[in-house]
């Protein structure tokens, strides 16, 4: 028999319940004792009595193995029915005749699991054969005990699941915590080990450039040392970029101009090509378009790998670029963007074919190239994440042909002329004393913006989706924001939606629309006062509050005038152009800090730099040190 005593108790309320069903049966039944009787180890008690006229009391306890009425119901788990022990020789010494308790029905209680809890019993002092509506209803009462019983086990196994489940979320927690702290301390070391890989490349890109400008010899001295400088800092980039964790960052899609872009990377694919003495060619359309948006630093990064690839496996040969588009297969108001890099270098093994996207993988002869082996790895991420495929040709001792395609949205002059303003020139608190909504239903996008939002002094209410915004205005006494800023495509209730109901309530509040969709909105179409294109950078979404809702409110500083920041000196700017170029954008920051204490004619173009720096507006950077 298992151990009795690693079942849940009896619950006090039970148990008087149970008391006043024992009382019942016993005056139903015309007998003095009706019992409920609790099997343990060694022992049975009687849990439950009928009352004062029964032998019996709750609390006592008889050992087993002595011949009882109600062990033998438990070893049996079956029906007993002695109408006289004294005249039964199985029973004439049971120990209930020395109570005077000589007839016995009694039926065996047991738990949802088939385990023996006790007995149900009555017992006489006469010779009693118990009539068959008595034993229907000593049945009866057995059935109502079993299911409390069941209740009970119930209760026990949720109150353990429970249990489980909270020490299972504090095993959690402290595995979350550990990886965290894991976390930090990777963090914190790859910014220590940028930091300290990327500061000397400043001092050799800053010399190499002065010895370009001094006699010929000095000059190719000069470039040699810049190419390799600039190599060892993509190194360090891709190094750094993939085990931080920064190729799950969001595409950061602006309107470029597609030439510029093509420039910039045949300048560089040239430098390269050169060095390794082999030609390079651009081949693009006649017909490409003028401006697509696109998150130009990744697209960059996709054709500098693949150059670089080129070059590193091409010698005294020659590296094609070539550029162009079609409308085949792209999505409405899009091209496809195709560009192509072929080399006439060694070429991919058969064998190795398979693996060249596979982090740190090295093909043969490369194992004696210098590199990391994340150059093709980061092009098929990102060209992946942009929508985009990716095809390769290669034959041995033949070359190599890569192909990239990705769709980009046609844009126009006028989406680059009337790109967002500067930030720079906004109170640091500017929200001071303003409350806005956000109603947001992706949670870390919610909370993004509520970060902005309050480092510049909003006080923020949010919703997670456009029917909870509603149903929050419509409480009694909600006084109306300054502006609510709202995503479109939420279930249940869009932005169109939000934007009815804040009109309805309040005509005068703005609505900003904040979209991944890129809906073709004019500002203030359909209710909206103005909108903003996700990603969205802090200082972009700054300048729009600061357009749409005014002057910040009385009593904050003014905003300073709007004339041209005073820019620094030469050597300053060639500076924080080495720093832009290198990516050590906290160094970037302590520089900018450093000009605005050190001179404050400057502060207006520190605190622009501080404004891209924390936006992380690299191309901005790049052509404000210019």
């Amino acid at each position: 028999m298992p151990p009795p005593a690693a079942y849940p108790e009896v619950p006090e309320f039970l148990l008087a319940q149970w008391q006043e069903l024992m009382s019942l049966v016993s005056v139903d039944c015309g007998v003095p004792a009706a019992l409920i009787m609790r099997v343990h180890p060694s022992q049975i008690e009687v849990l439950v009595s009928n009352g004062s006229d029964s032998p019996y009391h709750p609390g006592e306890r008889e050992n087993l193995c002595t011949g009882l009425y109600c062990e033998h119901v438990i070893a049996t788990r079956d029906r007993l029915h002695i109408p006289n022990a004294l005249t039964d020789p199985n029973w004439d010494h049971n120990p209930d005749i020395r109570l005077g308790m000589i007839s016995y029905l009694g039926y065996p209680l047991l738990w949802p699991d088939g385990v023996p809890f006790g007995t149900l019993c009555i017992l006489d002092r006469d010779e009693n054969h118990y009539s068959e509506a008595i034993d229907k209803r000593l049945g009866l009462a057995r059935r109502f005990i079993e299911s409390n019983l069941s209740l009970i086990h119930e209760t026990a196994e949720h109150r353990q699941t429970i249990a489980a489940l909270r020490q299972s979320k504090q095993h959690l927690r402290d595995a979350v915590l550990r990886a965290n702290a894991a976390d930090r301390a990777k963090t914190d070391f790859l910014a220590r080990a940028s930091h300290d890989l990327r500061a000397p490349l400043t001092s050799i890109i800053g010399y190499a450039e002065l010895l370009q400008g001094s006699d010929a010899a000095a000059r190719q001295h000069g470039q040699i040392i810049r190419q390799s400088a600039d190599h060892m800092l993509t190194l360090i980039n891709d190094l750094v970029e993939y085990a931080g964790g920064s190729l799950r960052d969001e595409l950061d899609a602006r309107p470029t101009r597609l030439s510029s872009l093509i420039d910039g990377l045949a300048r560089e694919a040239e430098m390269l090509a050169r060095s390794k003495h082999n030609r390079f060619v651009l081949r693009t359309a006649a017909d490409l378009p003028g401006v697509l948006w696109m998150d130009a630093r990744r697209l960059r990064q996709i054709v500098g790998n693949l150059i670089e690839n080129a070059t590193k496996f091409t010698h005294q040969g020659s590296i094609e670029l070539s550029v162009g588009h079609t409308t085949e297969g792209a999505p409405a108001a899009c091209v496809m963007l195709q560009i192509e890099v072929r080399d006439t270098g060694c070429g991919i093994a058969d064998d190795d074919l398979p693996r060249v996207f596979e982090p740190f993988f090295r093909c043969g002869d490369s194992r004696r190239i210098e590199g990391t082996g994340l150059g093709l790895p980061i092009v098929d991420l990102w060209t992946h994440r942009m929508g985009g495929s990716l095809q390769l040709d290669s034959t041995p001792d033949v070359g190599t042909c890569i192909r990239v395609a990705v769709p980009l949205r046609l844009g126009s002059e006028q989406d680059i002329d009337t790109r967002e303003p500067d930030d720079d020139l906004l109170p640091a608190r500017f929200g001071a004393g303003r409350r806005l909504w956000v109603v947001e239903d992706t949670a870390e996008t919610r909370g993004q913006l509520v970060d902005i939002l309050e480092q510049s002094g909003f006080v923020v209410d949010c919703a997670e989706n456009g029917l909870a915004f509603i149903d929050a205005i419509d409480q009694a006494g909600s006084a109306p924001p300054s502006l609510v800023l709202t995503d479109l495509m939420m279930p249940g209730a869009d932005g169109h939606a939000v934007c009815a109901a804040v009109k309805a309530r309040w005509p005068e509040v703005p609505v900003l629309l904040l979209s991944a969709q890129a809906p073709e909105l004019a500002g203030g179409s359909d209710g909206f006062a103005a909108r903003l294109h996700k990603p969205v950078a802090p200082g972009r979404l700054r300048t729009r509050l600061a357009e749409v809702l005014g002057p910040a409110p009385a009593g904050l500083p003014a905003a300073p005038s709007a004339a041209p920041a005073s820019r620094p000196d030469a050597a300053s700017l060639a500076r924080m152009r080495d720093l832009v170029e290198l990516g050590a954008l906290s160094d970037l920051v302590e520089w900018a800090e450093a000009l605005a204490a050190q001179t404050p004619a400057h502060d207006a173009f520190a605190r622009r730099v501080l404004a891209l720096t924390d936006s992380w507006d690299v191309d901005a950077l790049q052509a404000l040190c210019r």
